[in-house]
């Protein structure tokens, strides 16, 4: 099966998603530190990703590189830091209110 394209909007959507930096740096005091997009995984069948709007941002050491990565170990990096779908809250909270500051300004 080919590889879907993605849209416009979904680029752009992702785009925003990893300017903000990985949000468990945020949570540790240290924002904007550089992020790849992690989809979510839970809701999802087997062998399927989430949506490219189910996305959190997590630098390469919270997201694949470490002991603390969400790959390396999902049940401690949600135990920790809270499940994926309520890092993903944050990050759409934080997305919105990035947006609505760039309108003000």
């Amino acid at each position: 099966m080919a590889k879907k394209s993605k849209t416009k909007d979904e680029k752009l959507h992702m785009r925003s998603v990893a300017e903000l930096g990985c949000i468990i740096c945020d949570k540790m005091g240290f924002p904007g530190s550089p992020a790849e997009l992690h989809h979510i995984i839970s809701n999802t069948g087997m062998g399927k990703k989430a949506t490219n709007y189910e996305v959190i941002p997590l630098c390469p050491h919270h997201h694949r590189n470490s002991e603390d990565s969400y790959h390396h170990s999902p049940k401690n990096f949600d135990d920790k830091w809270g499940s994926q779908e309520d890092l993903l809250k944050e990050t759409l909270e934080k997305k919105i209110m990035q947006e609505e500051l760039q309108r003000v300004f």
